[in-house]
């Protein structure tokens, strides 16, 4: 899609910090660290923020879409209503 900048944000405080810090993870989520890491090289800069749960329901819903329709991927034609109403409040 041609994005050169990304800011990824998560919820899960020691995700994001384990994200942020640039040193090898050695917990039990070094798998999911090294590959979102790796993912790191399409893109000139990545930012790693923590939201409070509270500020991620567009998100959720997102997840919850996918699980219901069973597929995973990008909405590039648009988003459910659920979720363009999430981002509306936000």
């Amino acid at each position: 899609m041609g994005f050169c900048c990304v800011v990824v944000e998560g919820d899960s405080l020691t995700v994001i910090k384990k994200l942020q810090a640039r040193v090898d993870d050695k917990s039990i989520l070094r798998l999911i660290i090294h590959h979102i890491r790796t993912l790191e090289c399409y893109f000139h800069k990545v930012d790693y923020l923590f939201v409070l749960h509270l500020v991620n329901e567009a998100v959720h819903n997102l997840a919850t879409e996918g699980l219901r329709r069973q597929r995973s991927g990008l909405w590039v034609d648009g988003v459910p209503n659920s979720v363009r109403l999430s981002v509306e409040r936000d």
